[in-house]
């Protein structure tokens, strides 16, 4: 009898514990390691849905820019000589930011939605403006069909050397 009782508490715990199991949610998971830095599909879904980067149109793409942005910042933190970025600049970005989402209501909402603070925006997109000086810098000088092209030979050769598709 106290064996009978015994089976049927452990296999009364095994059920729970399986059912503790299948019930657990995933919070978060990492799409992407790049320079020793993670993005996490949050990562993902906060560039989508506060339009940080250009192409937003799928999740891969987000990635994808999100990847290409960590590149660029890490070889931009291997030179040196960039204008630092000034008070106007970063106001004039952040006007610009909030009218591709909608205006100022809309981009406060936003970024509380998205869990970014004004002043991680702010950062974001002061490292915006030095990307697009140190673009600048790199490709100014070439003709205007010939410089897209030539930054993203340059992207497609960082994110080879770093070991990305």
């Amino acid at each position: 009898m106290r064996t009978r009782s015994l089976v049927a508490l452990c296999g009364l715990c095994l059920l729970v514990m399986l059912a503790v199991v299948s019930a657990q949610t995933e919070l978060d998971r990492i799409v992407a390691r790049v320079n020793n830095r993670i993005i996490t599909q949050s990562d993902v879904r906060q560039a989508r849905m506060l339009h940080l980067v250009d192409d937003t149109s799928s999740d891969d793409a987000t990635r994808r820019a999100l990847e290409n942005r960590i590149l660029i910042l890490g070889d931009l933190a291997r030179s040196s000589g960039l204008p630092p970025t000034t008070g106007d600049d970063l106001s004039v970005q952040h006007r610009q930011w909030e009218e591709r989402v909608g205006g100022r209501g809309r981009s406060t909402q936003l970024l509380g939605e998205a869990g970014m603070s004004e002043k991680g925006l702010d950062a974001w997109l002061s490292d915006d403006l030095r990307i697009r000086a140190y673009l600048q810098r790199q490709f100014g000088a070439l003709p205007e069909a010939d410089r897209s092209r030539a930054a993203d030979d340059w992207i497609a050769r960082l994110r080879q050397r770093a070991g990305l598709r």
